[in-house]
């Protein structure tokens, strides 16, 4: 039976195992990455063995901090229990999905308003991002903030953020930046990882995707679309659009944008960011999630009725 748990409930839990596969979810981002992460060298501090999982490969860009780049694909080793970091849902884990649905104890720390407290033991607090709630998991096992970890969940805050550009940032987000600086992270040079770096091909494929930009409902959704053919003929790499979406969000009178990426024919990955409309509904038309004003799912259907279905379905939640 699923538990829904404090903070210092989750801790107690926790601190009682012995050794700990700490997963990430698909098409891993900068929070799951670095919340992860941090949460690993916590445990490790505390005595318990730990390592980090992810069913799809890292991207390059997050692999300048080096326990990152440690991250594994596969289970070779014996664990007492399983924990997913920043993961709404089961299927999120990908090829992990199974065996984290079949493993006897089970943990879940989130931050998405979508997830289903799918573990046996979850702490699920709705927060800009998944590093706050590992920030406070840390601190409740008795492991204070070094620059490695300060560094890591830094990374969490500012990708989840956009930078500190976006509506969920709130007092607790600058309170726990506050905290990540004093114990060493360098927000700048995290910044210019995460945003500011980028290879000839993705700057490539950027003008090519963003000068093919669909409106609708006179400008109010804005549709752009990463097609496998773009990818092939510029070079650049799937988990280089990071941040396309946050583009068409500045587009004056633009209230929700969505970013269809074809991952075969036929079949898309589909981001949502909106101003206000809520988009964790829209997506959950298709089964999928997140959060309110930043949202996700996948579509199967010929692209021109993708584009119908997804357009339909936020017409019914524009303010």
């Amino acid at each position: 039976m699923a538990n829904k748990c404090d903070i210092k409930e989750f801790a107690a839990k926790l601190l009682k195992e012995k050794s700990v596969a700490v997963f990430c979810h698909v098409h891993p981002d900068g929070d799951t990455l670095g919340s992860a992460c941090a949460l690993k060298i916590a445990l490790n501090k505390k005595g318990i063995k730990a390592d980090v999982f992810c069913a799809d490969p890292v991207p390059e860009k997050y692999l300048f901090l080096p326990e990152i780049a440690k991250i594994q694909s596969t289970i070779s080793g014996e664990y007492s229990a399983f924990i997913a970091c920043d993961n709404a849902e089961i299927s999120r884990l990908g090829g992990f999905a199974e065996a984290f649905s079949e493993f006897p104890t089970t943990f879940n720390i989130d931050h998405h308003v979508s997830n289903c407290r799918y573990a046996k033991y979850n702490y699920v607090a709705e927060r800009s991002s998944n590093a706050e709630n590992v920030f406070d998991l840390m601190n409740a096992i008795g492991v204070a903030a070094d620059k490695e970890t300060a560094d890591l969940l830094a990374l969490g805050l500012i990708t989840d953020t956009g930078n500190f550009r976006h509506k969920n940032v709130t007092e607790e987000t600058f309170a726990c930046a506050e905290k990540l600086i004093a114990a060493g992270a360098d927000f700048n040079r995290i910044y210019y990882y995460a945003f500011v770096r980028q290879s000839r091909g993705r700057a490539a494929l950027h003008a090519r995707v963003m000068s093919k930009i669909r409106y609708f409902e006179d400008g109010k959704i804005a549709v752009i679309t990463v097609s496998l053919a773009d990818l092939n003929e510029t070079g650049a790499k799937p988990d280089e659009t990071e941040g396309f979406i946050d583009f068409v969000m500045g587009i004056e009178g633009v209230k929700v944008g969505v970013c269809l990426m074809e991952t075969e024919k036929d079949k898309y990955k589909v981001s949502l960011r909106s101003e206000s409309a809520d988009v964790n509904a829209v997506a959950s038309v298709f089964g999928g999630g997140g959060h309110k004003l930043a949202s996700g799912c996948r579509i199967s259907a010929e692209y021109e009725e993708a584009v119908d279905m997804i357009v339909s379905a936020v017409r019914r939640f524009l303010d």
